[in-house]
């Protein structure tokens, strides 16, 4: 070893010699540089959210109320605030048990929100429910106390009624067998309602407010995709107002949700001017301007055909449509002159006429006022338009308004021309001078109190620069509605116009918001053309409060004097019996796709016939610029449950157009007469026009489809909503499926967007592989006439399984026509042959005297044959001379033909 080395450990160890002391915990925490790390990453985490909390949101509440329940967060992202109150104030109109948000002004609701009703042991129907805090967000106290009733009203269906038991008392039905379960959590109110398949409804301890004229809730129903209310799909900061008015919802407020592969729903049985506004994650806020309370229906599911036949069980089921309801039904609101109304319309029929139109019916010169005949200065006009109407072999469908005419309002100096003679209009056409003792003092009076300077104040109105009143039509009597219906023409059927009803009055809503809690733009603009919110009945309860079962009052007050006629009503509320008219939809390429959607919607949930107007029908209509939407409207109505041409302003009727707009337009209704017997069978067991959830529910590229619908089970149409478009996209449903006319198979795999080509005059429409389609080419110019005189046709679209060990396939189609409630027949398919059945009676289209239905079938197109099977580019075609005589079936159990022979 070097002697260098031990001499250097030497002066190592008298270098190291020094005395030592013990370090501290807080020497030791101090020199860990890692701890230090640790300990300054978790006081930022700490102080961060104090910061915050203390300068971006504030309470002027820092601790819960000292009842020992949550105190809550209102650190939430910003799409989970719920607004509390309006939402939109100063910090100083934020109610205290609320935050704020400094940097947006907006006021929300903590997580869990202290607005909730306390129950101080385990729910039952009779436990009283009391608010945690005294007051509410609207300037106001809470009801002292609520119930809550939940009547399990079958095993898939089941209803919730948060009310006020001072005004009434509820008891629920219970089951011993059920598809759900449900959860009332206390002290704290929370319902969580589980069916087969998880939570369909969940309060999720959100806000529950009841006060005066104001109640307030909010649930969450899924994770996944909602659809209703107008909406396919139902998206974040969509807002809904349910109150009847001219743009507002027409079908039943149902909202149904899919939760992985199932779906449930949710009917809002609210009778009270109500929000409904979708927040982020789906969270759903009702806000109703209601003295009664909230009341809500669950369905299970688990598909929303079985949601919808658990509403029509709620709403009723309408009767089977007579076959001509399904045509096309004419009517006209244009500008004229006293003198004219009877000439057009003369002009119209005789022109329709000679055009071939097809067409069922016509409103007749206009819509009708009720008022005293002898008053009404076209009255005999109106006589003579509906003998001409019917003359022609048409129905007359009247459109009818509910109010009356309380006196003709005539500018001064205005004059009106009859027979060659200028004459001033006078007091003489007042209803009031005609039956002031009857219809004021006897009818009107009976519902509000005081004389009669307070009944014209409250009932009178404004329509189309004329007064006049609103009857109530909730009780009155067959001699009452004699009295204000003294025509003499037949109806064949009517439409209840203007039936929210309309008063388009000049309205103050400064007051409005000082006196109502809650009142925005959204409920101001329904309530603008609507009788004035704050009328009162004999009871001194608002006019708001029954306003959106009037429709329903006048329809059934009608039946008093129309006995079983069809009605279509633009207004009406949880009922099925009446068809949805669809009424003041502006001409636009947006609403056309909005009707589509609206019809398909309101079919789904339960109101199968519903008429929406071709090309709008209100005066926002260019001639000029909108003659290629027209046409294309003309072409999806085919495929509406039910079709009504309404002129306002401008005509938009077939004659109104030349050339090839003419031709497309005729040929579309033509086509439309050409599938009656298809959409007649369809009708009888479904809705017509479906969404594609409804159609496909489990697939999962299809359900949020707002551009492709379902007509029936067997065809499909893409319509081309935009000008000038010539392609269209579409995704592939599952199984086969052929173009209608041509029979091309669509080539691709199920949930595949594939794009195809369209024209100006096509509407894309497919056919099922597996299904037989019942059509009638030769149409005539009514749809009884088409159905008894048109030679049958069957459009045959085979779905083949290739069988691998024998090399070959197995095909098959079925379909039926469905003729009387005791006559069916039945069509199956193979690669080889058709076999036709019949199930009842012949008569429909046997009978020399009953006779309704044509016997003779023509011609058949088989889609799906191998290639060389084929005598067309895609299909084989057989054409019968002589027909096939469908009688044939009253000797022989079935009718056999054979493809190739």
């Amino acid at each position: 070893m070097l002697k260098y080395v031990n001499d250097y450990k030497e002066d190592q160890q008298e270098t190291l010699n020094y005395d030592t002391k013990e370090s501290t915990w807080y020497h030791w925490l101090l020199l860990n540089r890692p701890l230090k790390l640790v300990i300054a990453f978790l006081i930022l985490a700490v102080i961060t959210p104090v910061l915050l909390y203390q300068f971006l949101y504030f309470s002027s509440v820092d601790l819960a109320p000292g009842d020992g329940l949550s105190i809550g967060s209102c650190l939430l992202p910003r799409a989970n605030r719920l607004p509390c109150g309006i939402g939109d104030v100063n910090a100083s109109d934020c109610h205290p048990q609320c935050c704020y948000d400094l940097i947006n002004n907006f006021c929300f609701h903590r997580f869990p929100s202290r607005f909730s009703f306390i129950a101080y042991r385990n729910w039952t129907e009779n436990i009283i429910l009391q608010p945690r805090i005294a007051t509410v967000p609207f300037g106001q106290n809470s009801l002292p106390q609520i119930r809550l009733s939940i009547n399990e009203t079958s095993s898939t269906h089941l209803s919730l009624m948060f009310y006020n038991p001072e005004n009434l008392t509820v008891e629920g039905n219970r089951l011993d067998e059920k598809n759900y379960t449900y959860v009332i959590s206390n002290p704290e109110l929370q319902v969580v309602v589980n069916g087969t398949n998880g939570t369909i409804f969940n309060t999720a301890r959100g806000p529950l407010i009841a006060s005066n004229n104001i109640w307030e809730m909010s649930f969450i129903l899924t994770n996944g995709s909602m659809y209703g209310l107008g909406e396919i799909p139902l998206k974040e900061n969509v807002t809904k107002v349910l109150y009847n008015y001219d743009g507002g919802i027409s079908s039943v407020p149902l909202i149904i949700a899919k939760s992985y592969d199932t779906y449930h729903g949710l009917l809002i049985d609210i009778k009270d001017p109500t929000e409904v506004r979708v927040h982020g994650e789906n969270q759903i806020v009702v806000r109703s301007i209601t003295t009664s309370g909230l009341k809500f229906h669950l369905f299970v599911g688990p598909s929303p055909k079985d949601i919808m036949n658990d509403v029509m069980s709620l709403i009723g089921y309408r009767n089977e449509p007579e076959y001509w309801m399904l045509g096309a039904h004419v009517c006209s609101e244009l500008p004229q002159t006293r003198s004219t109304p009877l000439k057009d319309l003369k002009n119209f029929l005789d022109e329709a006429a000679e055009a071939n139109l097809p067409y069922e019916s016509h409103c007749g010169i206009g819509p009708i006022v009720l008022n005293d005949n002898e008053c009404d200065p076209v009255d005999d006009d109106r006589n003579k338009g509906a003998d001409a109407v019917r003359s022609s072999g048409k129905k007359y469908i009247p459109l009818v308004s509910p109010y009356l005419r309380y006196e003709y309002s005539v500018p001064e100096n205005e004059t009106s021309q009859e027979n060659g003679t200028l004459t001033k209009l006078d007091d003489k056409c007042s209803i009031a001078s005609q039956y002031e003792d009857y219809i004021l003092q006897t009818i009107l009076q009976e519902h509000i109190k005081g004389d009669i300077t307070e009944i014209r104040e409250f009932y009178q109105g404004l329509v189309e620069n004329r007064t006049v009143i609103y009857p109530y039509y909730e009780n009155v009597t067959e001699d009452f509605m004699q009295q204000i219906w003294k025509y003499d023409f037949k109806v064949d059927g009517v439409i209840l116009h203007n039936a929210w009803p309309l008063d388009e009055s000049l309205k103050n809503h400064n007051d409005t918001y000082d006196i109502l809690p809650y009142f925005n733009e959204d409920f101001a603009v329904a309530f603008n053309n609507t009788p004035q919110w704050n009328i009162t009945r004999s009871n001194r309860d608002l006019y708001v409060n029954s306003h959106n079962e009037y429709g329903n009052f006048f329809a059934n007050a009608f039946k008093k004097i129309s006995g079983e006629t069809p009605i279509w009503a633009t207004s009406n509320r949880m009922t099925a019996d009446l068809i949805v008219n669809r009424q003041s939809v502006d001409t636009s390429w947006t609403n056309l796709q909005r009707e589509l959607v609206q019809a398909a919607l309101g079919g789904v949930s339960g109101q199968w016939l519903w008429a929406s107007p071709i090309c709008g029908d209100t005066e926002n209509f260019n001639r000029t610029m909108q003659i290629p939407l027209c046409v294309k409207w003309y072409m999806a109505a085919t495929y509406m449950p039910m079709i009504k041409i309404h002129s306002k302003n401008t005509r938009r009727d077939p004659l109104s157009f030349v050339g090839t707009n003419r031709a497309n337009i005729i040929a579309a209704l033509n086509n439309r007469l050409r599938l009656m017997p298809y959409f007649y069978t369809t009708l009888q067991q479904g809705p017509l026009l479906r969404p594609m959830f409804y159609q496909f529910p489990l697939s999962a590229n299809l359900t949020d489809l707002n551009t492709q619908f379902s007509v029936g089970e067997d065809l499909i149409i893409v319509p081309n909503l935009e000008p000038f478009q010539t392609r269209v996209h579409l995704w592939i449903p599952p199984g086969q499926w052929f173009e209608m006319w041509s029979g091309l198979p669509l080539i691709g795999k199920e949930g595949e967007l594939v794009t195809m080509t369209t024209t100006e005059a096509d509407l894309l429409t497919l056919i099922r592989g597996g299904s037989i389609v019942v059509i009638q080419t030769d149409t005539r110019t009514s749809a009884d006439d088409t159905r008894l005189f048109a030679e049958f046709s069957l459009k045959i679209a085979l779905n083949c399984i290739a069988v691998e060990i024998e090399h070959t396939s197995i095909c098959h189609a079925k379909g039926m026509l469905y003729m009387a409630k005791n006559t069916t027949l039945i069509f199956e398919a193979n690669s080889k042959e058709v076999r036709i059945t019949l199930e009842g009676d012949s008569t429909p289209f046997c009978s020399t005297s009953q006779q309704t239905w044509s016997r003779n079938l023509k011609q058949i197109a088989i889609y799906g044959l191998e290639n060389e099977f084929n005598n067309m580019d895609n299909h084989r075609y057989l054409l019968f001379s002589p027909p096939v005589n469908l009688c044939e079936l009253e000797i022989r159990e079935h009718i056999i033909i054979q493809y190739f022979t």
